[in-house]
């Protein structure tokens, strides 16, 4: 069952809900923060709404970086699978 971690993300306080634990939720909090902190120094904006925000889709575009590149090396692990498997079957079909 989740139970709730009390978290303060650009200075508001949420009560965040995980089964992994506090210190996973307050890792994850702490990266958000420093997200929005991130843009917030690059940014015209104040409004916390719109910093949220950028933050969110910063982070949703990391995640599929991180996806393609999760799926690239899962590809070519089956590459090398596959050309592992042929070598040891043209290893055994020659005698050896």
């Amino acid at each position: 069952m989740a139970r709730a971690t009390k978290v303060v993300i650009d200075g508001f306080t949420l009560h965040v809900g995980s089964d992994d634990g506090d210190e996973w939720v307050h890792a994850r909090a702490k990266a958000v923060d420093e997200k929005i902190r991130d843009i917030r120094a690059r940014s015209r904006t104040a409004n916390s709404v719109e910093l949220a925000l950028m933050a969110a889709v910063n982070l949703a575009e990391e995640l599929e970086h991180l996806r393609q590149d999760h799926q690239a090396m899962l590809e070519r692990l089956e590459r090398l699978n596959r050309r592992l498997s042929e070598a040891v079957s043209l290893d055994a079909s020659a005698g050896h």
